[in-house]
């Protein structure tokens, strides 16, 4: 069973490298639980992400989101890369497949609970407890999702624009170490998408892209 919920946004003024699709991956058992908890944020993330990477890579996609229901199996079948990668052949590997999981990979080079390949991302989503709602939510997944996810994409965008792996693998994650370790901040933004500090309102958390310029 599949829950399918097209945005379909059709970029004319930048480069289409194709379709995106984020795909949120849940237990069979939970995945009604998790839409009416997690999905509002999901596309709005999204949206965001469209956004920003016209903003800052003028790249453009056509966005797809979906709720992906699985049935855990057995030990040869269980959730892993290899599973949502079969899923991605199958899908289609000409489109660029991004899972957002309930577990975390056992084998990454992105020390973000994350993975990335040729027109293939995951990542790890972390969730709260079930009683943090509202803003507090929003501001959870911002800081624990949204980020990792703005790494991923980086990623990958380099690599469509031909960069060299260094400048698409390596200087990311040295960028992404000068966050993590505080010399460099990360950059925050509102549900307009606007530019904020990190003690105001905020939805987003991403990296400072722009600095990969100056590494």
């Amino acid at each position: 069973m599949e829950k399918c919920l097209y945005l379909e946004l059709f970029l004319d003024s930048f480069v289409n490298k194709g379709k995106l699709f984020f795909i949120y991956v849940a237990k069979e058992s939970e995945w009604k639980e998790r839409e009416s908890q997690d999905w509002t944020y999901v596309l709005s993330m999204v949206r965001f992400f469209n956004w920003w990477m016209k903003r800052n890579f003028n790249i453009g996609f056509t966005l797809d989101a979906d709720i992906l229901p699985v049935i855990p199996s057995h030990l040869f079948d269980r959730m892993s890369i290899g599973y949502l990668t079969r899923d991605h052949k199958e899908r289609g590997s000409s489109t660029y497949h991004f899972y957002l999981a309930y577990f975390k990979p056992i084998w990454t080079d992105c020390k973000i609970e994350g993975y990335s390949a040729e027109n293939f991302s995951m990542v790890y989503w972390k969730r709260p407890e079930d009683n943090v709602i509202g803003y507090d939510r929003s501001k959870f997944f911002a800081e624990n999702n949204c980020a990792k996810i703005s790494h991923l994409l980086t990623h990958e965008c380099l690599r469509l624009l031909g960069r060299h792996r260094k400048e698409y693998f390596s200087l990311v994650h040295d960028l992404w170490e000068s966050h993590v370790k505080g010399s460099i901040p990360f950059l925050y933004h509102n549900d307009k998408f606007a530019q904020v500090s990190d003690d105001s309102t905020y939805y987003f958390k991403v990296m400072d892209v722009k600095r990969l310029r100056h590494l």
